[in-house]
């Protein structure tokens, strides 16, 4: 199961015009008021600014544990070694440099990661110096995992499955964190508008999610996209398909599911676990002939074959990734 939010700032800015042609030029000459604008808007945003008042919001949170900060393709700075409150060197960081970037940029990136209430955080801050005029100019994305559903370090696909099945089943565990969840990202909204007094700042999305299992496998989205997921792009872990497959068995075999939005193969919301025949329906033709294991087999088939060929992976690539945030 996933937990997926997004906050949307906006910000003052103004249009971006495109150089007059003949006939507009034509027209003006007789009075006339042509329309240069292009769709595009100049977002009244310093990455300067953008990164003090991300970090004053960030700080509020006490979500201080930097991940990376890069700046139209530039990496200026990355946690390789998994330190905790690290937000100030990054900090540092990007104004060691701000001069040779300049005020003006296309794409910033800061992603922070952050433990609470059982759960852990990874948040994406997103902003863009020219966007489109439908479009927010900043963007923060939010994703997190239950903490108790997460493999340990070392921690093979069987025994993982052992240990984490009966936590699938707690219903009551699922509604506390989505609560939780829906709560910090009010939070983060709310320090976000503090710090940015001027912008406007909006929940757009918070909800816990689980996606139909089997179907094509998809690319991951990039940065842009709606389905887009800051934790698994930072903390890809080869058992994502392991704890999805036991989430779906789980929930829809509760007498009453909890409110957790249905993704289909694709990743686009159909519903919610509490519809009824909801984990029967999947608008997504195109994936109809896919054959699909049975979600009921998830403790078993899969289990064991997630011993097999994930299982060795645990202990060196995922290992290693997991290694300095639970060290």
């Amino acid at each position: 199961m996933k937990l997926a939010g997004t906050v949307t700032v906006r910000v003052a800015g103004e249009d971006i015009l495109r150089k007059p042609r003949f006939w507009d030029k034509v027209k003006s000459t007789f009075g006339g008021s042509p329309d240069l604008r292009t769709g595009r808007r100049k977002a009244a945003l310093e990455a300067a600014a953008v990164v003090d008042s991300v970090r004053d919001a960030l700080r509020s949170l006490g979500a201080t544990n930097a991940v990376s900060l890069v700046v139209d393709d530039v990496v200026l700075f990355q946690d390789r070694e998994g330190r905790a409150d690290d937000l100030g060197d990054l900090f540092l960081a990007f104004h060691e440099q701000s001069d040779a970037l300049g005020g003006d940029f296309q794409l910033l990136r800061l992603a922070v990661e952050h433990l609470e209430a059982g759960l852990h955080l990874v948040l994406e801050v997103q902003a863009r110096g020219e966007h489109a005029e439908d479009e927010e100019a900043v963007r923060i994305v939010i994703a997190g995992r239950i903490h108790d559903l997460e493999p340990r370090k070392g921690e093979d696909a069987e025994t993982y499955r052992a240990r984490v099945e009966p936590l699938t089943k707690d219903r009551g565990a699922i509604e506390v964190a989505r609560a939780q969840f829906e709560s910090f990202v009010s939070r983060v909204r709310d320090a976000i508008q503090r710090a940015m007094p001027e912008a406007q700042a909006e929940v757009v999305r918070a909800e816990a999610q689980v996606q139909r299992p089997g179907g094509k496998e998809q690319p991951a989205p990039g940065p842009s996209s709606p389905q887009y997921d800051p934790y698994d792009n930072y903390y890809p872990s080869p058992l994502g398909m392991v704890m999805n497959m036991m989430m779906w068995s789980a929930i829809f075999s509760m007498a009453f599911p909890p409110h957790v939005t249905v993704l289909n193969h694709a990743g686009t919301p159909v519903g919610t676990a509490d519809q009824p025949g909801i984990d029967q329906a999947d608008p997504a033709p195109a994936e109809a002939d896919v054959s699909e294991p049975d979600a009921g087999d998830a403790g078993g088939d899969m289990g064991s074959d997630a011993g097999g060929d994930m299982g060795g992976d645990m202990g060196g690539d995922f290992g290693g990734d997991f290694g300095g945030f639970f060290d």
